[in-house]
């Protein structure tokens, strides 16, 4: 099947208050089946929960139902995924219709958060990068501006009035966004003119699969937008707790020679976008905790972390708590690296 043939439909029917039953048993019963599926749920998203179709015993299809919310709009999500396709870097889309798609399965092991700091593996994910970054040629539709910066700040104002969901109090750590506002502020300053190009914005191992044939593959695609090629880059390495030196070898794998003034431009973009990319997934889950129950729940989320971060606590607090000493040893290292 072709690009062109997958199957879209513009009736929203998956509802976000359904249970992974409900879900599990709505994707069973999609039309698209040519032969009888078997749907398990797969843990380990923050803002979707995905499933399995196995046929004959083996997974072939993999099933995404998300919700707008946060930066993620679901319309974004499907164009994304197809440019990825057609760039090579991504699985084929099958079927999509408002908040849920099907995609080809992608065989391959997944990323370790060790491998990323293998030189070779980096190397191999910057030259993927590299091909995302050169496709938007390829974008027909519109999709989403990300800027990190910007949504940092959003999730810093929700953690100070709360939500609804929980009777509009304050977050636990609102008393530290006086201080990460501050910062914010600080790293976005260091940002020069730029070229906005497709990005995938979530370039976290568990993003990542190996293919057979050893190729870097991308999934997950609720980032995926036009933004500064450098975020990617710089969340690469955040994940890889790489420091200044293996930075240094990043930028060099990603543009070649520079200038000496074009080449610490770019230091300094990538170590900002490291910085942020750190505290977005850190005040992130701080928003969540505000509303656990939008869509996935808490129990989903501690099954996730259970299997991708063993040993964390399984909870939103869980995954703050691991990013928090790592933002505040890139805050560290950025302030000595580039002083004000």
């Amino acid at each position: 099947m072709r690009d062109s043939e997958a199957i879209f439909s513009e009736i929203s029917r998956v509802r976000r208050q359904w249970t992974p039953n409900q879900v599990r048993d709505y994707i069973a019963a999609l039309p698209i089946w040519t032969e009888p599926v078997d749907i398990r749920q797969k843990f380990g998203g923050l803002t979707n929960r995905t499933y399995f179709a196995y046929a004959r015993g083996e997974p072939r299809y993999a099933i995404r139902v998300g919700f707008d919310q946060y930066r993620t709009r679901q319309t974004s999500v499907i164009q994304s995924t197809l440019v990825a396709h057609a760039l090579g870097i991504g699985p084929r889309l099958v079927y999509a219709e408002p908040n849920l798609s099907v995609t080809d399965f992608v065989e391959g092991t997944g990323m370790q958060l060790e491998q990323m700091k293998d030189p070779l593996v980096m190397r191999r994910i910057i030259d993927r990068m590299k091909v995302i970054h050169g496709g938007s040629r390829l974008v027909r539709e519109t999709i989403s501006y990300w800027w990190p910066f910007d949504t940092v700040r959003r999730y810093m104002s929700t953690m100070e009035t709360g939500k609804a969901a929980t009777d509009w109090r304050p977050s636990p750590w609102a008393d530290r966004v006086p201080r990460y506002r501050e910062i914010t502020d600080r790293l976005e300053r260091q940002v020069g003119p730029f070229l906005p190009t497709f990005t995938h914005n979530d370039m976290a191992f568990v993003n990542m699969i190996i293919s057979p044939a050893g190729e870097v593959m991308l999934i997950d695609w609720d980032g995926g937008a036009y933004g500064h090629p450098m975020f990617d880059l710089g969340e690469m390495l955040m994940w890889a707790e790489a420091g200044s030196a293996t930075c240094e070898v990043a930028v060099d794998f990603y543009y070649g020679p520079l200038a000496a003034a074009d080449r610490t431009q770019r230091l300094t973009e990538v170590h900002a976008f490291q910085t942020i990319a750190a505290l977005r997934l850190v005040t992130e889950c701080l928003e969540t905790d505000l509303d656990p129950f939008y869509h996935v729940t808490p129990e989903e989320f501690a099954e996730g972390m259970k299997e991708i971060l063993p040993g964390q606590a399984p909870a939103l607090i869980g995954l703050a708590e691991l990013l928090l000493p790592r933002f505040e040893a890139l805050w560290s290292e950025y302030q000595h690296l580039f002083p004000a």
